[in-house]
């Protein structure tokens, strides 16, 4: 474990981006795509197809059952005026993300890490627009990003993160990381996001996804969907899961409003396929 000291060395690291990947000049026009109030479609689909690679994930995202599109979209301006300007600069930023930050890591580890976080960020949009509760596109950035950190420290410490976190299926990962680390992979995405000066909004969600107790708005939502899919997932749940639905009914998540958005769950699978490739 790191002592006090190492850990705010880690820290300063990671504000400073050192011994991180540079960021690409495409990811960092879609953080400021992110940022500005001023930004237009054109700009955004400038920016896109600059990237071949993110041009094609994109697309394949797009035509994932998830968005039940009639017709096949072939181009990144079609798929901004069918899927809205937001979704479309909000997958963006979290497949460069990935893609900038995925160096060294199995392509196993990473597609399930994906997955996991695709789920988690159409549950805390979902979520976050039947309750009124937020705003629904930083729920789905937040929750594409929510466990970024995991790909800081497994840079920071190789092999050593993989075997800690993978030796033990029972202790969350989380604590796992605390105990081994002394600090988790939500602490450590905020510091970069921080660091990337995205919206405070979702840095916080990211810092506190873990947190026991729900706080309102896209943080609590969060924290809840990302729970929710480690326990309960998409399958029938029974009296097992009573506990994690008496926690996030705090927040308004209760099982008959998890069980409504399961359908649309199941439909975005595939966007976690969208990622390879």
């Amino acid at each position: 474990m790191m002592d006090q000291e190492s850990l705010q060395q880690f820290r300063a690291e990671v504000l400073a981006r050192r011994n991180l990947p540079t960021i690409p000049a495409v990811l960092s026009r879609i953080i400021t795509l992110v940022e500005g109030e001023m930004t237009n479609a054109r700009h955004l689909v400038d920016v896109i197809e600059r990237d071949q690679a993110l041009t094609g994930k994109i697309l394949r995202l797009a035509n994932s059952a998830f968005f039940g599109q009639s017709r096949r979209v072939a181009t990144i301006p079609r798929a901004i005026l069918l899927l809205g300007f937001s979704t479309v600069r909000n997958l963006a930023l979290g497949v460069k993300v990935w893609d900038t930050l995925a160096g060294g890591v199995a392509k196993k580890r990473l597609e399930d890490l994906w997955v996991h976080s695709v789920s988690v960020a159409v549950a805390t949009k979902l979520l976050s627009a039947r309750l009124c509760d937020g705003d629904p596109d930083e729920g789905f950035t937040a929750g594409l990003l929510h466990d970024v950190g995991r790909l800081v420290l497994a840079a920071r410490f190789k092999d050593a993160y993989w075997s800690a976190v993978e030796g033990d299926g029972t202790t969350p990962v989380d604590e796992i990381e605390r105990s081994h680390f002394g600090v988790d992979h939500a602490e450590v995405g905020s510091w970069l996001f921080e660091a990337w000066n995205l919206p405070p909004g979702i840095v916080e969600a990211v810092r506190r996804h873990h947190d026991p107790d729900l706080k309102p708005g896209v943080s609590g939502l969060l924290g809840a969907a990302n729970r929710l899919l480690h326990v309960v997932g998409l399958a029938e749940h029974g009296a097992e899961t009573e506990a994690v639905f008496a926690w996030t009914a705090t927040r308004g998540v209760t099982a008959a409003l998890w069980d409504a958005i399961v359908p649309e769950l199941r439909d975005s699978s595939g966007l976690g396929d969208a990622h390879g490739g």
